[in-house]
């Protein structure tokens, strides 16, 4: 039988799927990654026939990681802890300044991919990055997600961020991580940002436009990661609403309309700004506090 980390592992092809959708944008590094780990060839495979209305959603991915950095910046934040980080490119960007430390967790396959990636990189540039940390971690083990945030200092507050993770959690997994988080932050302070909050009712309401589109999507990626995306996520806003709060969490909206303006793929694909607004009402990112 197949463990849980080993089909974890198989997620991976993902993490180039994104790294490819985000080369549309201005998203520092994203190109150099997405060329660096031959992002494309696992995004035409993973989105087929549907690759080019995937690529029109673009700006859902943009703004989720725009949303991201802009709460960190806004929160002042120094200490950032990237879960199941693939390969964002946000370690990268944020370590530029030296009072930021930043450590990216993964599963070993992947995390020793962004690694290298991170090392080709810098190798090209004239500074290095002592305050950039890479930890193999299953987050949902405990002991290795307390044990991933040596590098931060007590008393300062850090930001937890997972980004497209839920959806591959059951929903006793997404209980287990909330609870180890939960425990982080208890321990450190500050936030978990995630807009990892999509729902059977938000995909039907995307979908208006293109409904095969995303079905497929969904198909390909759960035939891809063996993960159960479709019932793994949540049935509607009342349901991810009670989840976090019976995980302990305070809940704050940030709206991804907000970063609308910051959003270079809308003019690079040649994309309608009324329908991307559209889109970005249906999509969000949490902003939670133990």
């Amino acid at each position: 039988m197949m463990s849980r980390q080993e089909g974890n592992e198989k997620i991976s092809p993902t993490a180039r799927y994104v790294a490819h959708i985000r080369t549309y944008t201005d998203i520092p590094y994203a190109k150099e990654i997405a060329e660096e780990s031959q992002a494309e060839r696992d995004f035409q495979a993973l989105a087929g026939e549907s690759a080019e209305s995937v690529i029109q959603l673009t700006p859902i991915w943009e703004a989720r990681y725009k949303a991201t950095n802009r709460i960190i910046a806004q929160r002042r934040i120094t200490q950032v802890l990237e879960l199941a980080a693939g390969l964002s490119p946000r370690g990268l960007a944020l370590t530029e300044n030296p009072g930021v430390v930043y450590v990216a967790t993964d599963l070993p396959q992947i995390l020793a991919q962004i690694k290298t990636l991170a090392g080709v990189i810098l190798a090209k540039l004239p500074s290095q990055r002592p305050n950039l940390y890479f930890r193999v971690v299953n987050a949902l083990e405990r002991d290795e997600l307390l044990q991933a945030a040596s590098p931060f200092q007590s008393g300062r507050p850090i930001a937890v961020i997972t980004e497209g993770l839920l959806s591959y959690l059951t929903r006793a997994e997404k209980e287990t991580l909330a609870a180890n988080i939960h425990a982080l932050l208890k321990e450190y302070g500050g936030i978990w940002i995630t807009p990892d909050v999509s729902s059977k009712q938000s995909w039907q309401r995307i979908a208006q436009d293109d409904e095969n589109c995303v079905q497929q999507r969904i198909r390909n990626i759960s035939g891809a990661t063996g993960s159960d995306i479709e019932n793994n996520t949540f049935v509607d806003e009342d349901d991810m609403r009670q989840f976090f709060s019976k995980a302990g969490f305070a809940i704050e909206e940030y709206p991804h309309t907000s970063v609308i303006d910051e959003l270079t793929s809308i003019a690079s694909l040649n994309l309608n700004r009324e329908r991307v607004l559209k889109l970005l009402r249906v999509t969000k990112t949490l902003i939670l506090t133990a």
